[in-house]
């Protein structure tokens, strides 16, 4: 009987065991998946953080683009703007000379 019983313990004993090893392993298991969805989330907040940024950059890239192409068209136009001031000039000195003369 002591031997049945003793055999019996053991055999708790043991189940108890592999029981307890099994809490602590879907403990630490539960914490590395608590750590790998913190983990993820800060890299989602990251992904749509540097989305985000990209996207403002890339608004700032077209609007400087926007201003080259306006500055471009301005150094394209000033020399035609000062052809015309200096055409301007010499209508608005020629009419003097007539006057002058009259």
């Amino acid at each position: 009987m002591k031997l049945e019983l003793n055999e019996k313990a053991q055999n708790v004993f043991g189940d108890v065991r592999g029981i307890v090893k099994t809490v602590i392993k879907n403990s630490n298991v539960s914490e590395e998946v608590m750590r790998t969805a913190r983990l993820f989330s800060n890299f989602d907040t990251s992904m749509k953080s540097t989305h985000q940024s990209l996207q403002k950059l890339t608004q700032g890239i077209n609007e400087l683009q926007e201003r080259n192409n306006q500055i471009l068209d301005l150094l394209y136009m000033l020399p035609q703007i000062s052809e015309g001031l200096k055409i301007e000039g010499l209508v608005k000195r020629h009419p003097e000379a007539n006057n002058n003369s009259i």
